[in-house]
């Protein structure tokens, strides 16, 4: 298949913020006041009041949360225009459980990006437990960004775990949304040499050596219609094949090369129980140092993109 040139990655339309008011929160809401909006885009700041009370509560409620939101969204507000975005920012309380709310208000206005702030000491501890965000990573559609740490600047260092599967072309393909133009992109690939130990004992240096270059040059020839497809964008990126286990090169490059983003592809359908590599990648998510981007490919999507 000839690829042609396509456009550059397409700035983001329309985000939708999740706050709860807690410090987790607050940072999610800083990063979206970094990240390179389109010209006119719509910030949809949202806060879902979760739960039955009697309606004096529920009153009080309302009127409380209503006043932080407000404040909240005027802080963002004054925040994009300050970086000369010309971006709105909307406030919109809303009634019912945090996570299905979240997700039937980014599925109504089709959100580029669903942004949502990690919460606890542990990285992603809680993902796995059932949380706002495991579930709206598992069952939505857009992408998701956890914004983990305190935020400094603008993206700077991505990271991009990759294989050989169209999940890894959405993924690398998305990223730049997020970043300063020509910003360049760090890709790494995991590759491991089966039963290489089992003949270790029988084998030179040399031997080994050898051995280990075939599966490298055998993930290098899977990884090509992925760099076609970046070449094609116009995108720059590096890229790190380290042999070994992917769950460990994977934080491995993230901390030695200090990468303020991760990102990693889901599977369409099978949800965060597959994202990327399988099983090892809920163990990355869950121990990652630094922001997460996890990317789905469309709906439609069946085949590689185009």
């Amino acid at each position: 298949m000839t690829l042609t040139r396509s456009p550059p990655p397409s700035l983001l339309r329309t985000v939708l913020v999740a706050t709860d008011f807690s410090p987790a929160a607050a940072r999610a809401v800083e990063r979206t006041a970094r990240l390179p909006l389109a010209p006119g885009a719509a910030v949809i700041l949202l806060h879902a009041i979760p739960g039955r009370a009697p309606r004096e509560l529920v009153e009080q409620a309302r009127e409380r949360a209503g006043r932080t939101l407000a404040a909240v969204a005027h802080a963002l507000h004054a925040s994009l225009h300050a970086a000369g975005s010309s971006a709105s920012v909307e406030a919109r309380l809303v009634f019912g459980k945090p996570a299905p709310t979240l997700l039937r208000q980014a599925h109504s206005m089709g959100a580029d990006l669903v942004v949502l702030g990690r919460h606890g000491r542990r990285p992603f501890r809680d993902l796995f437990l059932g949380s706002t965000a495991e579930h709206v990573i598992r069952y939505g559609l857009s992408p998701v960004l956890v914004v983990h740490g305190p935020v400094v600047d603008r993206y700077r260092r991505p990271l991009v775990a990759v294989d050989a599967e169209e999940t890894s072309w959405h993924a690398a393909g998305f990223v730049p949304a997020l970043l300063e133009p020509r910003t360049s992109l760090r890709l790494i690939h995991a590759f491991e040499s089966p039963l290489e130990y089992m003949f270790f004992s029988g084998l030179t240096l040399d031997e080994r050596a050898r051995y280990r270059e075939r599966f490298e040059e055998a993930a290098l020839r899977k990884l090509r219609p992925l760099h076609r497809h970046l070449d094609a964008r116009g995108l720059r990126y590096r890229q790190a094949l380290k042999h070994g286990s992917p769950y460990s090169i994977i934080l491995k490059e993230a901390s030695r090369h200090r990468a303020d983003l991760l990102a990693l592809g889901t599977q369409a359908r099978s949800g965060l129980s597959r994202v990327l590599l399988g099983s090892v990648a809920a163990d990355v998510v869950r121990e990652a140092g630094c922001d997460i981007l996890v990317v789905r490919p469309p709906a439609t999507d069946r085949g590689g993109p185009s």
